[in-house]
């Protein structure tokens, strides 16, 4: 497992942050999801090597 930090400056909304974050959630590879000290990322423990958590923060970006 690794953490690794997931850029969500596109989700400027509460409700897209809530989107977000159950999306997350529910997704078998995401053990955790933190705040971080920038309003911008949030650190996501991940159980995947960094090109499956590359193509989960593809699926979560809006327009996909």
């Amino acid at each position: 497992m690794s953490i690794y930090e997931l850029d969500i400056s596109w989700a400027i909304s509460a409700s897209d942050r809530r989107r977000l974050r159950w999306e997350l959630i529910a997704s078998d590879e995401v053990k955790g999801v933190f705040l971080t000290a920038r309003d911008d990322v949030l650190a996501v423990l991940f159980n995947g090597d960094r090109g499956g958590f590359d193509a989960l923060a593809r699926r979560l970006a809006p327009g996909t």
